[in-house]
């Protein structure tokens, strides 16, 4: 393992043990087992450390999903629903996560959802443009339809952003669903599973 991955797994585990927010550099080359000078030479400071983890973290999301696409011979419904339904289930530290929405870490916790809106929405842009070639979607803006409906899920079901009740975000999945069975033209029910039960 390089040095640069055992710093960010020196944050990791101070994140498992709640003592990430209160951690200096020298805390986080200490848990590493380097030299604080030797930190200096991979970041320049605790907030890049924890840049590069959040990036890494979500490439990681963002790589799974994408292998789970590649891996599905299954039409573009089914794809879409696949990417979105690993993506709603993906898995964050939670005390990452907790981190992450706290006001002053905002910068970061963009610069991390347009990471992944920008990365995903490629996949669905290419899921969309699938079921145009199957026939059982009409769109002229694939590339613009992925990243509304990544914006929904990276943004609008944000729990640490918005707090909504789960009557609430089943109203807005329904929401969803009914603007894309309509905007894309497909058939009736085609976009059932953003709110039906897993």
């Amino acid at each position: 393992m390089d040095k640069k991955e055992q710093i960010l797994n020196a944050l990791r585990e101070l994140f498992k043990e709640g003592k990430a927010g209160t951690a200096s550099v020298s805390d986080i080359a200490k848990k590493a087992g380097i030299a604080k000078g030797g930190m200096y030479y991979y970041f320049r400071s605790k907030e890049e450390v924890l840049d590069a983890l959040v990036s890494q973290e979500y490439a990681d999301i963002i790589k799974a999903c994408n292998e789970l696409v590649e891996q599905s011979d299954g039409n573009a419904t089914h794809k879409l629903a696949l990417l979105l339904h690993s993506y709603r289930n993906s898995y964050v530290d939670p005390s990452l996560d907790e981190y992450l929405h706290m006001p002053q870490n905002a910068a970061i916790h963009q610069k991390s959802l347009a990471q992944i809106l920008s990365a995903l929405s490629q996949v669905v842009s290419q899921i969309i443009e699938q079921g145009i070639e199957e026939g059982t979607f009409i769109c002229e803006y694939p590339q613009e339809y992925a990243e509304i409906i990544l914006s929904v899920f990276t943004f609008l079901l944000d729990p640490g952003i918005f707090p909504w009740t789960k009557e609430q975000r089943a109203a807005k999945m329904k929401a969803l669903a009914d603007m894309l069975e309509k905007g894309l033209c497909a058939p009736k029910d085609s976009f059932q599973f953003l709110y039906m039960p897993d």
